[in-house]
């Protein structure tokens, strides 16, 4: 986003006096004939070079402004011999000589406030002598100003230790700016003196409508460090607003700048930049950290973010205000569209917690980094790194547990890497910190406390739902809540999805058991982790399917069932990812386990042609698309669009960290019995998935204890078949000696198919597949639920 044009009309409010001083040329009445300009001309000014009196030295122009104000003042008389009054420079503007925008008369009453409010002068009248002093103070600000306002207009890229000198150099230009303003400022010890800050923003923007919004948008930030009215400004709040000018605008810098950033190897000590500046912030605030001052409200947050910078996030923020009262809610204990100066402050120390953490975990992991980049499990020790208090203990408490805990790391890279070797970088256990962190507020919120949760805290599916419930609506507008259920099941589909994703197919997933532990914060985090890579790669994934399958695509730009699994494995192989790298170097397992499903069918013969192939895609695609068929005989296949070719991708990534775990002896297989003598799948079982096979054998017999002790047999029936089987099907499988059969990718694909499909949820809220996918121009009505926002 791009300041350049709001900011050179936001910093010269004080200029703008001298670009129209230099009409108080009159004797006479408004209207009257005006005194000739040219004859008082002792020097050519050039008018035009005060815009850019941010960018290089105009000395020369201003000094010339100077001489021809005061030979004005000199020559020509007024009620007040000696000054320039108001009405004489508006008359000017109106009736005179040049050829001068009448929308600057809008501004000669505010520059004229702005001077009674830093120099005390009268709001009608200014003294030669005061003249003076503020014609020194511009050539001052502008000796100044250009050194700071490149750095801030700057696209250019920058390393850590450019961004810190050229931050440096802000503060010092804006400090000798600030002590030369107080050292003008008359202090009338009067706090009535004040000025009306909504006219002059309005009389500075009224000809730029665009940036008179964006200015308007940031004045809750008056109110938030100089109090009082956002629309007042008193001369004890400027002073107090001279105070802080430097520090303030060393922190607009280092958030201006952030998309410029390139700082490889150097992020702790940016995080030491951005304590530093929530510290400021906090220091900055007028009112006391205890105060329950309402000092903005979340309407000016979405101001900011739809006016200032509307192509930050992927979405329009003011679409959602219910959303953010509701995280706010989460975060900060009220859900009220106000915002407290506590409530501010609590938010701040929130970020300041997260920073702190990941300040120490940079250190932690550059004290270790030889061991914490080899490719192995961690064994080591972390208790001989050095703490300082109790904060910083629990810190390297929680280093070591993710460092032991978790399996896949994204941070630097465009896509963790889902393979038996280890990666890890620093930046990605500060991103593991931070986002369990915020999950752990969220579970605070909606679920409940319990002794055998990790990190203290579960979700049951109930509780799920009631999350989903309050997101639903911005879950729709992104697509991944679609309408079209019979009986209006849309919220608690996805609140079951999402269950059974965190809790089944994540590396450290342990089931949900009835009564029991069930959603815990590493296992969300980690199914947020995998989104993240999916969002990483999602663009260019799609993109290069829709290449692959351009002359394969209908009306509606959807791609062909039959092309997009013809073309999956090129899809992957391609090196469209950062540094020419492909989907298939993060995925090198699957890409072994692909190779091998194909490699009986010929070069030259489409991939399609392979059974084993067919049977892996397929079930991947049944368990992360919405429908695959437009009817039940399936005979009729639904195109899928961009975002269904993404999850299918994002589907696999659920696969391979479900594999990767239980593969023991790490030959692309969940054995029977691996080569150690281990049965994987039955351990598979043991540990996550006996608390999804016990409900649904449930639905077969009807009794929860025989349901607990069928529970294996009917998974090793699954396994082995494919399906959930019936009573008799059941009955004779007992009898069966070898009842063991490995489990494969396709094998995982299918479990989680059948567990979907046998959901209670789905069973009771099929999708209407031909009445809402058909034509995806037409929205399905809702059946059930509140889906009027």
């Amino acid at each position: 986003m791009r300041y350049t044009g709001m900011m050179k009309r936001i910093l010269p409010f004080i200029l703008i006096f001298f670009l129209t001083s230099c009409g108080d040329l009159f004797t006479e009445e408004a209207g009257s004939e005006p005194t000739s300009y040219e004859q008082f001309a002792t020097c050519e000014m050039d008018t035009d070079a005060f815009s850019y009196i941010f960018e290089k030295n105009i000395k020369g122009e201003i000094l010339c402004l100077e001489e021809n104000l005061e030979l004005f003042i000199d020559v020509i008389e007024t009620d007040r011999p000696g000054y320039i009054s108001k009405k004489s420079l508006k008359t000017f503007i109106e009736f005179g000589p040049q050829e001068i925008d009448l929308n600057v008369l809008n501004l000669v009453d505010s520059v004229f406030d702005l001077s009674h409010i830093i120099l005390g002068t009268d709001k009608d009248y200014i003294t030669k002598e005061k003249m003076h002093v503020l014609i020194d103070f511009l050539v001052y600000f502008n000796e100044h100003i250009w050194k700071s306002y490149k750095f801030f207009m700057s696209e250019d890229k920058v390393n850590y230790e450019r961004h810190m000198r050229e931050r440096s150099t802000i503060f010092n230009e804006f400090t000798l700016i600030s002590d030369y303003l107080k050292n003008i400022f008359k202090d009338g010890g009067d706090d009535l003196d004040r000025i009306d800050l909504e006219e002059l923003i309005f009389s500075f923007f009224n000809s730029d409508p665009e940036n008179l919004e964006k200015a308007r948008s940031l004045m809750f930030l008056k109110r938030v460090f100089l109090g009082g009215d956002r629309w007042e400004l008193s001369q004890k709040e400027f002073k107090r607003l001279l105070e802080l000018m430097p520090s303030i605008a060393e922190v607009a810098f280092d958030l201006v700048r952030v998309e410029y950033y390139e700082f490889t190897g150097e992020q702790e000590t940016l995080i030491k930049v951005f304590l530093g500046d929530i510290d400021t912030i906090k220091q900055s605030l007028f009112y006391d950290a205890d105060s329950y001052v309402s000092v903005f409200n979340i309407y000016d947050l979405i101001n900011v973010f739809t006016i200032v910078a509307p192509d930050l996030l992927d979405f329009n923020v003011g679409d959602f205000p219910k959303e953010i009262m509701k995280i706010k809610e989460i975060i900060l204990g009220n859900g009220l569209e106000i915002v407290t100066s506590k409530e501010l402050i609590d938010a701040l120390e929130h970020g300041e917690n997260i920073l702190k953490e990941g300040d120490l975990f940079y250190r932690v992991y550059s004290f270790y980094k030889e061991d914490l980049e080899t490719p192995t499990p961690i064994t080591l020790d972390f208790s001989d790194f050095p703490v300082n208090n109790s904060q910083e203990a629990k810190f390297l408490d929680n280093f070591a547990r993710i460092a032991y805990d978790y399996k896949f790391f994204k941070g630097d890279f465009t896509s963790a890497y889902y393979s038996f070797d280890y990666y890890r970088n620093a930046n990605a256990f500060f991103q593991t910190s931070a986002i369990e962190y915020l999950v752990k507020l969220v579970m605070k919120f909606y679920g409940n406390e319990h002794e055998d949760a990790r990190l203290g805290y579960h979700m049951t599916l109930d509780e799920t739902v009631n999350l989903v419930e309050d997101f639903k609506w911005f879950l729709k507008d992104q697509g991944i809540i679609k309408i079209g259920r019979v009986g209006g099941g849309e919220v608690a589909n996805i609140a079951d999805n999402f269950v059974l994703l965190s809790t089944l197919f994540q590396y450290q997933s342990n089931g949900c058991y009835s009564g029991g532990v069930c959603m815990e914060t590493p296992e969300i985090t980690e199914f947020a982790m995998g989104l993240f890579t999916a969002l990483e790669v999602k663009d260019a994934f799609t993109d290069e399917m829709l290449e692959l399958c351009e002359e394969e695509l209908d009306s509606y730009d959807r791609i062909a069932p039959e092309c997009f699994r013809r073309n999956f494995i090129k899809a992957l192989e391609a090196p469209i990812l950062e540094g020419g790298k492909a989907i298939v170097d993060f995925m090198p397992n699957l890409y072994v386990y692909l190779q091998e499903l194909t490699s009986e069918i010929p070069s030259s013969d489409p991939i399609t042609e392979s059974e084993s192939y067919m049977k892996f895609i397929t079930e991947t695609e049944a368990f992360t698309r919405t429908c695959m068929y437009y009817d039940d005989e399936k005979t009729d296949e639904v195109y899928l669009k961009g975002d269904d070719a993404f999850a299918v991708f994002a589907g696999l990534l659920n696969v391979e960290t479900t594999m990767l775990r239980f593969d023991i002896d790490q030959n692309n297989l969940v054995d029977a019995y691996n080569s150690n003598g281990k049965n994987e799948a039955i351990t598979a079982f043991n540990d996550v998935y006996k608390s999804a096979v016990v409900p649904l054998v449930e639905g077969i017999v009807g009794n929860e204890a025989a349901a607990k002790l069928l529970a294996k047999p009917v998974f090793q029936y699954l396994v082995k078949y494919g399906r959930v089987p019936g009573a008799l099907d059941l009955g004779k499988f007992l009898f069966k000696r070898n009842k063991n059969a490995n489990i494969n990718r396709t094998t995982v694909s299918n479990i989680l198919r059948v567990i979907g499909e046998e959901s209670e949820n789905a069973i009771l809220f099929p999708f209407k597949c031909e009445e809402c996918l058909r034509d995806p121009t037409i929205e399905c009505e809702p059946e059930g639920g509140n889906w009027n926002y």
